[in-house]
Protein backbone atom coordinates (compact mmCIF):
# COMPACT_ATOMS: atom_id res chain seq x y z
CA UNK A 1 0.00 0.00 0.00
CA UNK A 2 1.17 3.54 -1.04
CA UNK A 3 0.97 6.29 1.69
CA UNK A 4 1.55 9.93 1.47
CA UNK A 5 4.83 10.13 3.38
CA UNK A 6 7.60 7.89 4.84
CA UNK A 7 9.54 9.01 7.75
CA UNK A 8 13.10 7.90 6.63
CA UNK A 9 14.24 7.76 3.41
CA UNK A 10 16.39 4.42 1.75
CA UNK A 11 19.65 4.52 0.02
CA UNK A 12 19.72 1.85 -2.57
CA UNK A 13 23.47 0.17 -3.98
CA UNK A 14 25.71 -2.17 -2.69
CA UNK A 15 29.60 -2.77 -2.41
CA UNK A 16 32.00 -5.46 -1.42
CA UNK A 17 35.28 -6.25 -0.48
CA UNK A 18 37.60 -2.89 -0.19
CA UNK A 19 35.74 -0.96 -2.03
CA UNK A 20 33.20 -1.07 0.83
CA UNK A 21 35.79 -0.22 3.43
CA UNK A 22 36.96 2.50 1.01
CA UNK A 23 33.12 4.10 0.97
CA UNK A 24 32.24 3.38 4.30
CA UNK A 25 35.01 5.57 5.94
CA UNK A 26 33.43 9.14 5.01
CA UNK A 27 30.18 7.65 6.71
CA UNK A 28 31.69 6.93 9.82
CA UNK A 29 33.25 10.13 10.18
CA UNK A 30 29.42 11.59 9.91
CA UNK A 31 27.96 9.46 11.93
CA UNK A 32 30.91 10.18 14.80
CA UNK A 33 30.40 13.63 14.35
CA UNK A 34 26.42 13.14 14.75
CA UNK A 35 27.05 11.28 17.83
CA UNK A 36 29.15 14.20 19.37
CA UNK A 37 26.52 16.70 19.09
CA UNK A 38 24.09 16.72 22.21
CA UNK A 39 20.47 16.28 21.56
CA UNK A 40 17.50 16.56 23.94
CA UNK A 41 16.43 12.68 24.41
CA UNK A 42 12.90 13.17 22.98
CA UNK A 43 14.81 15.35 19.70
CA UNK A 44 13.50 14.34 16.51
CA UNK A 45 12.64 15.68 12.69
CA UNK A 46 9.69 13.80 11.06
CA UNK A 47 8.91 14.29 7.42
CA UNK A 48 5.51 14.22 8.77
CA UNK A 49 4.92 15.57 12.27
CA UNK A 50 2.63 14.77 14.60
CA UNK A 51 -0.83 17.18 15.20
CA UNK A 52 -4.30 17.21 16.30
CA UNK A 53 -7.28 19.06 16.68
CA UNK A 54 -10.17 19.34 19.32
CA UNK A 55 -13.92 20.64 19.39
CA UNK A 56 -15.75 20.48 22.38
CA UNK A 57 -19.65 20.53 21.74
CA UNK A 58 -22.47 21.12 23.98
CA UNK A 59 -20.01 18.93 26.93
CA UNK A 60 -19.34 16.50 23.75
CA UNK A 61 -15.64 16.41 22.92
CA UNK A 62 -14.19 15.33 20.04
CA UNK A 63 -10.62 14.81 19.11
CA UNK A 64 -8.56 13.78 15.62
CA UNK A 65 -5.01 12.90 16.11
CA UNK A 66 -3.05 12.42 12.85
CA UNK A 67 0.45 13.08 11.49
CA UNK A 68 0.61 15.74 9.48
CA UNK A 69 2.18 15.07 5.30
CA UNK A 70 2.77 17.77 3.69
CA UNK A 71 2.42 18.05 -0.57
CA UNK A 72 6.83 18.70 -0.82
CA UNK A 73 5.76 19.46 -4.59
CA UNK A 74 3.40 16.10 -5.47
CA UNK A 75 1.01 16.84 -7.82
CA UNK A 76 -1.38 15.16 -8.34
CA UNK A 77 -1.45 13.59 -4.81
CA UNK A 78 -4.61 11.25 -5.64
CA UNK A 79 -4.52 8.78 -8.07
CA UNK A 80 -0.60 8.96 -8.35
CA UNK A 81 2.47 7.49 -6.41
CA UNK A 82 1.01 8.84 -3.17
CA UNK A 83 -2.36 7.52 -2.69
CA UNK A 84 -3.31 5.16 -5.28
CA UNK A 85 -7.56 4.62 -6.45
CA UNK A 86 -9.07 1.99 -4.99
CA UNK A 87 -6.27 2.60 -1.84
CA UNK A 88 -7.61 2.31 1.83
CA UNK A 89 -5.81 5.09 2.90
CA UNK A 90 -5.26 6.37 6.30
CA UNK A 91 -5.83 10.33 6.07
CA UNK A 92 -2.38 11.19 7.28
CA UNK A 93 0.62 9.62 7.57
CA UNK A 94 2.79 6.80 9.89
CA UNK A 95 0.13 5.60 12.76
CA UNK A 96 -3.18 5.44 11.41
CA UNK A 97 -5.36 8.55 12.19
CA UNK A 98 -7.63 8.57 15.30
CA UNK A 99 -11.00 9.99 15.89
CA UNK A 100 -11.60 10.31 19.67
CA UNK A 101 -15.03 10.73 20.72
CA UNK A 102 -15.95 11.08 24.97
CA UNK A 103 -19.46 10.29 24.15
CA UNK A 104 -22.03 8.86 21.15
CA UNK A 105 -21.86 11.05 18.08
CA UNK A 106 -23.14 10.60 14.35
CA UNK A 107 -21.45 11.00 11.02
CA UNK A 108 -24.06 11.62 8.80
CA UNK A 109 -26.79 10.31 10.34
CA UNK A 110 -24.48 7.04 11.51
CA UNK A 111 -23.99 6.19 14.72
CA UNK A 112 -20.82 6.49 16.11
CA UNK A 113 -20.58 5.06 20.09
CA UNK A 114 -18.29 7.01 22.22
CA UNK A 115 -14.42 5.60 22.33
CA UNK A 116 -11.23 5.53 19.52
CA UNK A 117 -11.56 4.91 16.53
CA UNK A 118 -8.46 3.96 13.27
CA UNK A 119 -9.90 6.63 10.72
CA UNK A 120 -9.56 5.02 6.69
CA UNK A 121 -10.45 6.51 3.18
CA UNK A 122 -11.20 4.48 0.11
CA UNK A 123 -10.52 6.80 -2.16
CA UNK A 124 -11.51 6.49 -5.54
CA UNK A 125 -11.53 8.26 -9.04
CA UNK A 126 -14.79 8.88 -9.38
CA UNK A 127 -18.15 9.29 -7.13
CA UNK A 128 -18.15 8.85 -3.52
CA UNK A 129 -15.45 7.84 -1.10
CA UNK A 130 -15.73 5.68 1.53
CA UNK A 131 -15.04 6.53 5.09
CA UNK A 132 -14.28 3.83 7.74
CA UNK A 133 -14.04 4.08 11.29
CA UNK A 134 -12.31 0.82 12.71
CA UNK A 135 -12.40 0.35 17.00
CA UNK A 136 -8.47 -1.31 16.51
CA UNK A 137 -6.61 2.35 16.41
CA UNK A 138 -3.32 1.33 17.05
CA UNK A 139 -2.37 0.25 13.52
CA UNK A 140 0.31 1.73 11.02
CA UNK A 141 -0.49 3.03 7.93
CA UNK A 142 0.72 0.56 5.48
CA UNK A 143 -1.32 -2.44 7.56
CA UNK A 144 -4.91 -0.85 7.20
CA UNK A 145 -7.54 -3.03 8.46
CA UNK A 146 -9.70 -5.95 6.68
CA UNK A 147 -13.72 -5.44 6.07
CA UNK A 148 -15.13 -6.75 9.41
CA UNK A 149 -19.12 -5.99 11.11
CA UNK A 150 -17.45 -3.82 13.86
CA UNK A 151 -16.34 -1.07 11.11
CA UNK A 152 -18.43 2.33 10.79
CA UNK A 153 -18.62 3.23 6.81
CA UNK A 154 -19.98 6.52 6.04
CA UNK A 155 -19.99 7.63 2.27
CA UNK A 156 -18.11 11.09 1.69
CA UNK A 157 -18.08 13.35 -1.45
CA UNK A 158 -14.67 14.67 -2.03
CA UNK A 159 -14.62 18.48 -3.57
CA UNK A 160 -12.65 20.52 -4.93
CA UNK A 161 -11.26 23.52 -2.55
CA UNK A 162 -8.17 26.02 -2.09
CA UNK A 163 -4.57 24.55 -2.19
CA UNK A 164 -3.47 23.09 1.39
CA UNK A 165 0.31 21.90 1.73
CA UNK A 166 0.04 20.17 5.21
CA UNK A 167 -3.14 17.68 5.51
CA UNK A 168 -5.41 19.32 7.81
CA UNK A 169 -8.19 18.07 9.99
CA UNK A 170 -10.63 20.91 11.33
CA UNK A 171 -14.09 22.03 12.36
CA UNK A 172 -14.94 24.75 10.03
CA UNK A 173 -18.80 25.03 10.83
CA UNK A 174 -20.28 24.76 14.48
CA UNK A 175 -23.86 24.15 15.58
CA UNK A 176 -25.28 24.22 18.93
CA UNK A 177 -25.80 20.10 18.15
CA UNK A 178 -22.78 19.39 16.05
CA UNK A 179 -20.39 20.30 13.34
CA UNK A 180 -18.54 20.08 10.05
CA UNK A 181 -15.52 17.04 10.07
CA UNK A 182 -13.19 18.01 7.48
CA UNK A 183 -10.03 16.75 6.25
CA UNK A 184 -8.42 18.84 3.52
CA UNK A 185 -4.96 17.96 1.50
CA UNK A 186 -3.40 19.58 -1.84
CA UNK A 187 -6.61 20.72 -3.24
CA UNK A 188 -8.92 18.26 -1.90
CA UNK A 189 -11.47 18.88 0.91
CA UNK A 190 -13.53 15.63 2.29
CA UNK A 191 -16.09 17.11 4.77
CA UNK A 192 -18.74 15.24 7.01
CA UNK A 193 -21.62 16.21 9.27
CA UNK A 194 -21.13 15.63 12.52
CA UNK A 195 -23.96 15.49 15.28
CA UNK A 196 -23.68 15.64 19.19
CA UNK A 197 -26.69 14.28 21.44
CA UNK A 198 -28.08 17.33 23.20
CA UNK A 199 -27.28 17.82 26.66
CA UNK A 200 -30.70 19.63 27.35
CA UNK A 201 -34.47 19.19 25.74
CA UNK A 202 -34.91 22.78 24.40
CA UNK A 203 -38.55 21.58 23.56
CA UNK A 204 -41.65 20.88 26.12
CA UNK A 205 -45.41 19.35 26.33
CA UNK A 206 -47.83 22.19 26.11
CA UNK A 207 -49.41 21.57 29.03
CA UNK A 208 -46.59 21.98 30.89
CA UNK A 209 -45.68 25.20 29.27
CA UNK A 210 -49.37 26.59 29.26
CA UNK A 211 -49.06 27.94 33.64
CA UNK A 212 -45.82 29.95 32.29
CA UNK A 213 -47.65 32.18 29.43
CA UNK A 214 -47.89 35.45 30.59
CA UNK A 215 -46.58 38.90 30.50
CA UNK A 216 -43.94 39.34 33.30
CA UNK A 217 -42.46 42.67 34.90
CA UNK A 218 -39.52 43.00 36.17
CA UNK A 219 -36.59 45.42 37.65
CA UNK A 220 -32.58 45.26 37.29
CA UNK A 221 -31.45 45.00 40.96
CA UNK A 222 -28.18 46.63 41.58
CA UNK A 223 -25.12 44.96 43.71
CA UNK A 224 -27.17 46.59 46.95
CA UNK A 225 -30.29 45.12 45.87
CA UNK A 226 -31.59 48.65 44.64
CA UNK A 227 -34.17 48.63 41.66
CA UNK A 228 -33.10 50.46 38.82
CA UNK A 229 -34.88 49.91 35.78
CA UNK A 230 -38.13 47.84 34.86
CA UNK A 231 -39.19 46.17 32.07
CA UNK A 232 -41.65 43.59 30.47
CA UNK A 233 -41.05 40.31 29.49
CA UNK A 234 -43.75 38.25 27.66
CA UNK A 235 -43.43 34.36 27.74
CA UNK A 236 -45.23 32.26 24.88
CA UNK A 237 -44.92 29.03 23.40
CA UNK A 238 -43.80 28.47 19.65
CA UNK A 239 -43.09 25.27 17.91
CA UNK A 240 -42.94 23.12 21.07
CA UNK A 241 -40.68 26.03 23.00
CA UNK A 242 -41.21 27.68 25.61
CA UNK A 243 -40.29 31.22 24.53
CA UNK A 244 -39.70 34.52 26.13
CA UNK A 245 -39.56 37.68 24.87
CA UNK A 246 -38.30 41.53 26.77
CA UNK A 247 -39.75 44.86 25.85
CA UNK A 248 -37.58 46.96 24.18
CA UNK A 249 -36.66 43.91 22.47
CA UNK A 250 -33.08 43.18 23.01
CA UNK A 251 -30.87 42.95 19.31
CA UNK A 252 -29.08 40.18 21.05
CA UNK A 253 -31.28 37.80 22.54
CA UNK A 254 -34.70 39.04 20.44
CA UNK A 255 -37.07 35.71 21.18
CA UNK A 256 -35.12 33.50 22.28
CA UNK A 257 -35.97 30.37 24.03
CA UNK A 258 -36.60 29.13 27.69
CA UNK A 259 -35.12 25.48 27.99
CA UNK A 260 -35.70 23.86 31.37
CA UNK A 261 -32.72 22.57 33.53
CA UNK A 262 -34.65 21.44 36.49
CA UNK A 263 -38.67 22.08 38.06
CA UNK A 264 -39.18 26.01 37.61
CA UNK A 265 -35.52 26.55 36.08
CA UNK A 266 -35.05 27.67 33.10
CA UNK A 267 -31.22 29.27 31.32
CA UNK A 268 -31.86 31.22 27.74
CA UNK A 269 -31.07 30.25 24.04
CA UNK A 270 -30.48 32.55 21.63
CA UNK A 271 -31.47 31.57 17.91
CA UNK A 272 -29.42 33.02 14.71
CA UNK A 273 -30.83 34.43 11.54
CA UNK A 274 -32.22 31.07 10.34
CA UNK A 275 -33.94 30.44 13.64
CA UNK A 276 -31.05 27.65 14.68
CA UNK A 277 -30.36 27.92 17.97
CA UNK A 278 -26.50 28.30 18.45
CA UNK A 279 -26.16 29.15 21.85
CA UNK A 280 -27.41 27.91 25.39
CA UNK A 281 -26.02 30.35 28.49
CA UNK A 282 -25.78 27.96 31.08
CA UNK A 283 -24.48 28.81 33.49
CA UNK A 284 -24.14 32.14 32.44
CA UNK A 285 -28.04 33.20 33.30
CA UNK A 286 -30.83 31.18 35.07
CA UNK A 287 -34.04 32.28 35.66
CA UNK A 288 -36.10 30.57 38.65
CA UNK A 289 -39.84 31.01 38.55
CA UNK A 290 -41.83 30.59 41.68
CA UNK A 291 -45.71 29.61 42.15
CA UNK A 292 -48.08 31.08 43.78
CA UNK A 293 -51.06 28.62 44.22
CA UNK A 294 -49.74 26.37 41.61
CA UNK A 295 -48.98 29.25 38.94
CA UNK A 296 -45.82 31.00 38.18
CA UNK A 297 -46.09 34.39 39.27
CA UNK A 298 -42.25 35.27 40.11
CA UNK A 299 -39.16 35.16 39.18
CA UNK A 300 -36.02 35.84 39.54
CA UNK A 301 -32.40 36.39 36.97
CA UNK A 302 -29.39 35.04 38.42
CA UNK A 303 -25.89 35.19 37.33
CA UNK A 304 -23.08 32.31 37.17
CA UNK A 305 -22.28 33.18 40.44
CA UNK A 306 -26.15 32.67 41.88
CA UNK A 307 -25.90 36.58 42.58
CA UNK A 308 -29.83 37.70 41.36
CA UNK A 309 -29.40 40.84 38.75
CA UNK A 310 -33.07 41.09 38.44
CA UNK A 311 -36.84 40.20 39.80
CA UNK A 312 -40.07 40.14 37.96
CA UNK A 313 -43.47 39.37 38.80
CA UNK A 314 -46.64 38.15 36.94
CA UNK A 315 -49.09 41.33 35.69
CA UNK A 316 -52.50 40.55 35.92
Amino acid sequence: MKTNDTEATDVNGSCSGDSMKHKSAPLALVAAAFLSISLPADAQVRASEVGSMSQVIDGTKITMQYSRPRVRGRDPLFGSMAVHWGEVWTPGANWATTLDADKAITLDGHAVPKGKYSVWFVVRQSGDWTMVLDPKWKLFHTAPPDSNATQIRVAVHPREAPFADVLTWSMPALRADGGTLAMNWSKTVVAVNLGVAPSLATTMPENDARPYLGRYEYSDVDSTGKVTKTYSMIVDYENGTLKGQWEPIDGYFKHFALVRVAPDWFVPGVYDKEGVLYEVLRPDITIEFTRVNGRPATFEWRDEDDKVFARGRRKP
